[in-house]
């Protein structure tokens, strides 16, 4: 259960600590869509609360374990979750440090990006799939579905931002480099 909070503190100070600008985060997209469209805003506001509710289940769950003294013993399939969820976190952790690195505006295309487009997404959701894995409540894998197209369809926003951005060079980035895998 240790395990899961340090992975989460992870995730804090990744995204209230060192963001990374989106085109496709909640934020931008309500700042910059419609003004006049309350029922697209409140549908976007919607689907972040239920997002954030199913992503935040699972430390609420070791939190409450571990205040009741509850350290059950782990199963060979919650290591497997948890094997995943700290590979996740790594793989996300590379994705953005090379961001970070390279802030200067550019199309970022070496390093783990030259393996997958969008690698802090990939990590994210292996990190998010082990911990469903690991806890395996029903719940947990209706979010989790939810949560995949949710993030699917952001990035499909965000690719459309980069080919207005980077026109050819973001086709042929894009032609040659997997979404995810």
């Amino acid at each position: 259960m240790i395990v899961i909070i340090f992975i989460y503190f992870s995730f804090f100070l990744d995204f209230l600590v060192w963001p990374i600008p989106s085109e496709a985060s909640t934020s931008s997209l309500l700042n910059t869509s419609d003004q006049n469209n309350a029922l697209k805003k409140g549908g976007l506001l919607l689907v972040f609360i239920l997002n954030l509710l199913f992503y935040l289940t699972p430390f609420g769950i070791a939190v409450l374990k571990i205040t009741e003294g509850y350290f059950p013993s782990i199963e060979w399939w919650q290591t497997v979750g948890l094997i995943l969820s700290i590979s996740g976190r790594f793989i996300s952790l590379l994705g953005s440090t090379s961001l970070r690195k390279s802030s200067n505006g550019n199309l970022k295309t070496s390093a783990i990006f030259k393996i997958s487009r969008n690698p802090i997404s990939l990590g994210m959701h292996f990190t998010i799939l082990g911990l469903v894995i690991f806890f395996n409540f029903w719940y947990l894998w209706v979010g989790f579905i939810f949560y995949l197209l949710n993030i699917h369809f952001k990035i499909l926003i965000e690719e459309k931002f980069l080919i207005e951005k980077f026109g050819s060079d973001y086709i042929k980035y894009l032609n040659k480099t997997p979404r995810y895998l």
